[in-house]
């Protein structure tokens, strides 16, 4: 899912055990960006989000800017949409996944899709992937399967119902710890700048810090029934109910401070459970017709959920450790604190799109949410913790207008103005009531060119837009909230595709961003981080990439691309730098038969050292992203 993300303009990703999977899109990430699972949103990104095992999915969709008018929760950079596989009426299909590559790397996928006359199909797919890790103790795995049946009861009514389960155990390498550089005797090239007086240390680059008994997993399972009914043919109106229910477990040493006094490595111990559970139904109807003599199309909807968290959490006392041949330990006990979240969202949003000319195009949109939301907190012995519990409904408009005009055939450009809202800035589920916040405001003008030639062998965007986000609370330590002003970014992208020859493509995109905060004065420490770039954030980003298919008349393809992305910031006070980085990969594809295709993969071919991701969770240390590797996949369709 990552690398379809990071195939966009401006689009990076990363993370650590403790945020799966973050991603950074026009100046924003972490919970800036929304994570949707059929277009359903079951929590904040950094608490709820598991990768999906890429063969049980359909596609991945992004849509970029505010979008809050669609999915409510704030999502100011944009949303992140996982597409599940869905059954068909044609011929039954098998599909079959098997990969084995560096690192213990393997993957194995089933799945397929059947009929029963015209009125019932079915589809189902297991997958299962697992590593040894490229850092020593690092392992992962994960299984996922999804099922979805679809009986078409009539010729205007549909019932689908989908049950997708998940269990991970994702790796447990939260970093790599930064040493001075008096103490790096082999200090590792090209992944920060050495002007911060700061290293990676290569004799440190493969250790795992965590404790011998460190654990990470987690279960979720989520069934899903939507009916879709037309009873005219200008009219569908369709319900989606949902239950999503999930265990998570962290039980491990997260943060690798080095003290220069001892040269040791100062482990932290950290644990937290979750047992979450969500209830929610959304219903629309959209109808197809004509406004003031106009043709439109109007969706009107509501939308409930409704959310049991329970969060268990403590911070025992942790250790010293060699920096190069560390003593794994054992945890040691624990005392949990609970800390229960209830919310009930209630929401009513409309779509309407309204052909002003046979060329311009007129959309609106609007959405109205209220979010009542209880916090408790409680300390180890059970006692309730009032002065930090609260009780608080949020209540937010945010509405999108914009305009589309085909110019002509090959060219069409576009304007629009969009606004969001966040409850608060950093985790809905975490915030506290000491913590002084209120609603964060935004808003996305965006204005672009989509062009394609008459003949269609080429094609380009490009986009510029500027957003604003005033009165936010954003993270500062592993621990700690500030409610600072606004963050502001501005930027262009640009991505164009060139069929060069009847089996030659070649793809590219760039993009500039230009985030910084507004005004940021961090009261907890005193920082004045004004003007600063908020981390993980790069300015400039760029793809290239080509195929070559039917090389020498065999049935064979050849291809690679290059990925830049450019320097960014480790932290909020930007006192360290990550160096920019470029990855090439290349493949090759061969058609054994009909069915059947055999591809072999060198991802990071050049086995450029680079930092993938700097978590201010985690201000000590970064995560560093994976060799040279290889990779062997069988794929067959039946």
């Amino acid at each position: 899912m990552e690398e379809a993300a990071d195939s966009l303009p401006g689009v990076t990703s990363g993370g650590s055990p403790g945020d799966l999977e973050q991603f950074s899109m026009r100046g924003f990430t972490g919970d800036q960006i929304v994570s949707l699972y059929n277009g359903l949103y079951i929590g904040p990104a950094n608490i709820t989000n598991r990768p999906q095992n890429t063969f049980n999915l359909a596609s991945v969709e992004i849509l970029k800017g505010p979008a809050s008018v669609l999915y409510g929760q704030g999502a100011v950079a944009g949303a992140v949409n996982v597409v599940s596989k869905g059954p068909r009426f044609d011929a039954s299909r098998l599909d079959f996944l098997t990969s084995a590559g560096s690192f213990g790397n393997r993957n194995l996928g089933i799945g397929g899709t059947t009929h029963f006359s015209d009125a019932v199909a079915i589809r189902a797919d297991v997958s299962r992937t697992s590593t040894d890790g490229y850092v020593a103790g690092a392992s992962a795995n994960s299984t996922n399967v999804t099922a979805t049946a679809l009986w078409r009861v009539s010729a205007t009514l549909d019932v689908q119902i989908t049950l997708d389960y998940l269990e991970d155990n994702p790796s447990r390498y939260f970093g790599t710890p930064f040493v001075p550089l008096s103490f790096a005797t082999h200090p590792l090239s090209g992944v920060i700048d050495r002007a911060s007086g700061l290293a990676i240390d290569e004799r440190m680059r493969f250790v795992n810090y965590n404790v011998a008994d460190s654990s990470i997993d987690s279960s979720q399972y989520w069934p899903q029934l939507l009916l879709k009914w037309r009873p005219t043919e200008n009219l569908t109106i369709q319900n989606f109910t949902y239950y999503f229910h999930a265990h998570r477990h962290w039980i491990d040493a997260e943060t690798y401070t080095f003290d220069p006094v001892t040269q040791l490595i100062d482990r932290d111990r950290f644990f937290v459970f979750h047992r979450q559970n969500l209830y929610g139904d959304q219903v629309d109807g959209t109808v197809r017709g004509k406004l003031l003599g106009l043709p439109n199309t109007v969706v009107l909807g509501a939308d409930y959920s409704h959310l049991n968290f329970v969060r268990s959490r403590g911070f025992p006392n942790g250790d010293s450790v060699d920096p190069f041949n560390p003593s794994p330990g054992q945890f040691g006990p624990i005392q949990p604190r609970q800390s229960p979240t209830r919310w009930n969202d209630y929401a009513v949003f409309f779509e309407d799109a309204l052909d002003l000319t046979p060329k311009l195009k007129l959309v609106t949109g609007g959405r109205y949410d209220q979010l009542a939301l209880d916090r408790r907190n409680y300390d180890v012995n059970g006692i309730f913790d009032p002065t930090s519990s609260f009780t608080k409904t949020f209540k937010s408009g945010n509405y999108r207008v914009g305009a589309v005009y085909k110019l002509n055939e090959s060219v069409t450009p576009y304007v629009s103005w969009t606004t969001g809202a966040d409850p608060v800035g950093t985790d809905i589920i975490l915030v506290n009531s000491d913590e002084n916040f209120s609603m964060a405001h935004s808003s996305q003008i965006e204005v672009g060119v989509k062009a394609q030639t008459p003949d269609k062998s080429a094609d380009g965007t490009i986009a510029l837009y500027s957003i604003d986000r005033k009165n936010i609370l954003t993270q500062t330590a592993i621990n700690t909230v500030s409610n600072i002003g606004d963050q502001k970014s501005r930027g262009v992208e640009l991505s164009g595709d060139i069929k060069l020859a009847r089996n030659w493509t070649v793809s590219a995109n760039a993009a500039y961003t230009d985030s910084y905060y507004g005004y940021f004065i961090d009261t907890n420490t005193g920082l004045d981080a004004t003007g600063h770039q908020p981390a993980d954030i790069p300015r400039w980003t760029g793809n290239l990439w080509t195929s070559y298919h039917d090389v020498a008349g065999l049935p064979l393809e050849v291809g690679g691309g290059a990925r830049y992305v450019g320097r960014r910031y480790a932290n909020t006070q930007n006192s360290i730098v990550l160096l920019d980085y470029a990855l090439v990969d290349v493949y090759a594809s061969y058609k054994l038969t009909a069915n059947l295709l055999l591809t072999a993969r060198l991802n990071n071919a050049l086995d450029k050292a680079y930092a993938q991701w700097a978590d201010v969770y985690y201000p000590s240390e970064v995560m560093l992203g994976e060799p040279r590797n290889f990779a062997v996949s069988l794929v067959g369709k039946f």
